[in-house]
């Protein structure tokens, strides 16, 4: 297994001076290169229906970039990802405040996220790297947490992820990888020829601020059914006439069973690439890379644009610590947590 060294943390920087290494993982189908700094995919490298293979995921070539808060990075988000609403929560009676870094709600936990921080590199082989840090209250959460992160790859193209955390004292937890997909290449623009479907006939609504009502809705008769195939950048027009306020997709779908399973699958009808996500997490946010700047620098010196990919983060519902009818999204004190999520690169026929 090659560790090889991608860059150096600057001072004046959070662990500032350290090391972040960059891990290959090999099969014979596919091959993935993880990041120390913030857990994140660098590149998913799958062949098409000729065997050529293309980097499918976005990115910058440098640490630097990956530390521009506006990078679309596959970076492990935690401790919550998603909204919290009003910056803040209560918890067994006691009130924490976060930091308000989207309008007066939280955003991926604030200054907490995990996107930015650089892990330890605890075990890695030709097809695996298991990473670990420390969450120490970071953004004003309770208490200390223990997070490791393990990729796996394996012969048939999945890429499996699999969290674990232990905290010290009960707490909102909600981790996703925030992976940018586009199966005709990371840097091929647009998602005209590609297709998703969404194992979900309910989703959640929001309000102005995006922050979930509390209601549960049928997408049936809405730009968000996905449950037959539709293409992305036909769906994210349509959409435009139903709800232009996200400039695209930025929704949490319902998923329609429990357990271990397939979510939602992807395809690209000119490479043949396909994507299939399985979880065991009750939801899955739909995002269009709305925000992403137009022109962004991104690796190999593509140039990015807004809605040129599509995130399926795997997750709690958000803002699921003011709702006690959304389930899940807590970790309780020196309990082990654990989720996973994969994702499964294959040539459709």
């Amino acid at each position: 297994m090659a560790l090889k060294l991608f860059g150096v943390l600057p001072a004046g920087a959070p662990q500032g001076g350290e090391q972040v290494w960059l891990a290959e993982l090999k099969t014979e189908k596919v091959k993935v290169e993880i990041l120390s700094y913030g857990a994140i995919i660098h590149r998913v490298l799958a062949p098409d229906r000729n065997g050529r293979q293309a980097d499918v995921v976005l990115g910058t070539d440098s640490l630097g970039g990956y530390m521009d808060p506006g990078a679309p990075a596959g970076s492990v988000i935690g401790r919550v990802a998603n909204r919290i609403k009003n910056h803040s929560f209560s918890i067994n009676g006691k009130r924490y405040a976060l930091d308000a870094n989207e309008n007066r709600n939280t955003l991926h936990s604030g200054s907490g996220n995990y996107a930015h921080r650089n892990y330890a590199v605890i075990d890695a082989t030709d097809t695996s790297v298991r990473l670990a840090m420390r969450d120490r209250g970071e953004g004003g959460f309770p208490g200390e947490v223990t997070v490791e992160v393990c990729y796996t790859l394996s012969g048939d193209g999945t890429l499996l992820l699999e969290y674990s955390a232990v905290p010290t004292m009960d707490t909102p937890f909600n981790p996703t990888n925030h992976v940018y997909f586009n199966l005709a290449g990371h840097g091929s623009g647009k998602l005209n020829s590609q297709s998703l479907s969404i194992d979900a006939a309910l989703y959640t609504p929001t309000d102005s601020l995006n922050i979930p009502t509390g209601e549960v809705r049928k997408v049936k008769k809405t730009p968000l059914d996905f449950t037959k195939p539709r293409n992305l950048s036909e769906a994210i027009y349509e959409l435009e006439m139903f709800d232009d306020r996200w400039d695209g997709f930025d929704y949490n779908f319902v998923i329609d069973s429990d357990g271990w399973r397939k979510v939602a699958e992807a395809s690209d009808t000119v490479s043949g690439r396909a994507l299939e996500v399985f979880t065991d997490l009750p939801g899955i946010q739909l995002y269009t890379a709305n925000h992403v700047a137009k022109g962004f620098a991104g690796k190999d010196g593509a140039l990015y644009q807004p809605n040129a990919a599509f995130c399926l983060e795997t997750q709690f519902f958000p803002d699921s610590i003011h709702k006690p009818h959304f389930p899940g999204g807590i970790a309780f004190a020196n309990e082990l947590f654990t989720t996973a999520t994969a994702y499964r690169f294959s040539v459709g026929r």
